[in-house]
């Protein structure tokens, strides 16, 4: 059965859908919004291939990438429900059905990659776990996406130089969050809605991580980017609890190897950053480094953020933040290097 027939059955909402496609074969639905290229989509097709050819039954594993499911918010919806078996989303995403993570976006948490590396992986992952399995949902793994940075249509090395300026936030109550407070007039939009609303006017800028920022060729309508490193979206692989637990060893042990490693996800999407933003400045983006006085004048600025966000998520989030803490401060007392901010501004 075509792709186009078993997307048209996904829409239409069959129960039965995995009965009757690819002639018998268990259909796992793999939902995320990737790239039309580059190192995440390869990822994508090596995993159908594995999973396809490891399943202990004929399995038939149905991408559904390019946004045939709609926004994350419906793909996260999506799999809770059962109709898809497994996601891989942002925390923007991810955070339309476990609250909580929206807290991982919050600006200035994490002072450097593997402060956050650390913390994610050793001080709360087993919280993470816990939030998901209450919703429904079994934690795969990790993923990333590099830093978020601010871009506008005019240099903005201070956050004075946006107040009042309309910037566009992405989902989630962290990015508005830390636009408000830094002063800007914000506007929280769909990303559909960006490209139009910088060339109309309605937008002056935002904040995204530079990948995202080539992808969409942002260098031509906003071509000053601010590194003010003030945020990771540490999205995740998730799948269905109830068709996890039922599965065999064999298959659940597939899903848990994700796409990648987290490791090789970690480094390519790292590197893919610096690639990124070496090509933006190719062309005509304006790179601009800010001084350790310049970026801690964007950290106090965002100073109450933390607190606004503990308040507005509500549930689990102020004990996950404790645990965030506690991590930050093991890993400055006992790691080799712990302290040092990443060098490399670049991501």
């Amino acid at each position: 059965m075509t792709a186009i027939i078993r997307r048209a059955l996904f829409f239409l909402g069959l129960t039965a859908f995995s009965s009757v496609a690819a002639f018998g074969a268990e259909t796992i639905n793999y939902v995320s919004l990737v790239p039309g290229e580059g190192q995440l989509r390869d990822k994508f097709l090596a995993t159908e291939r594995r999973l396809e050819a490891g399943w202990t039954v004929s399995a038939d594993v149905v991408l559904l990438i390019d946004g045939q499911v709609g926004t994350e918010e419906s793909m996260a919806a999506t799999v809770r429900r059962g109709r898809a078996q497994i996601g891989m989303l942002t925390t923007a995403g991810t955070s339309s059905v476990v609250a909580e993570m929206s807290l991982l976006m919050a600006p200035y948490l994490f002072d450097s990659f593997e402060e956050a590396d650390f913390v994610l992986d050793n001080i709360i992952l087993e919280k993470v776990k816990a939030l998901f399995a209450e919703k429904g949902l079994h934690f795969v793994q990790w993923i990333d996406s590099g830093w978020f940075n601010v871009f506008s249509q005019v240099p903005a090395r201070l956050p004075s130089d946006i107040v009042d300026m309309r910037m566009r936030a992405a989902g989630g109550p962290a990015a508005r969050v830390f636009l408000q407070e830094v002063g800007a007039d914000v506007a929280q939009l769909p990303f559909a809605d960006l490209v139009p609303g910088l060339q109309t006017g309605l937008l002056v800028g935002g904040a995204t991580n530079t990948s995202m920022y080539r992808t969409v060729a942002l260098y031509e309508l906003a071509p000053y980017v601010t590194l003010t490193r003030h945020g990771i979206n540490p999205g995740t692989t998730f799948a269905n609890k109830a068709w996890f637990d039922a599965q065999p060893e064999t298959n659940q042990g597939l899903v848990m190897s994700g796409i990648a490693s987290t490791s090789v996800l970690r480094s390519d999407v790292r590197a893919e950053g610096v690639e990124a933003l070496i090509y933006s400045e190719s062309k005509g983006a304006t790179i601009i480094t800010l001084s350790a006085t310049e970026r801690a004048a964007w950290k106090k600025a965002s100073t109450n953020s933390h607190r606004i966000l503990i308040d507005e998520i509500g549930g689990e989030t102020a004990a996950l933040y404790d645990l965030i803490q506690e991590g930050r401060s093991a890993f400055a007392a006992g790691v080799s290097g712990a302290g040092a901010t990443d060098s490399d501004a670049s991501r």
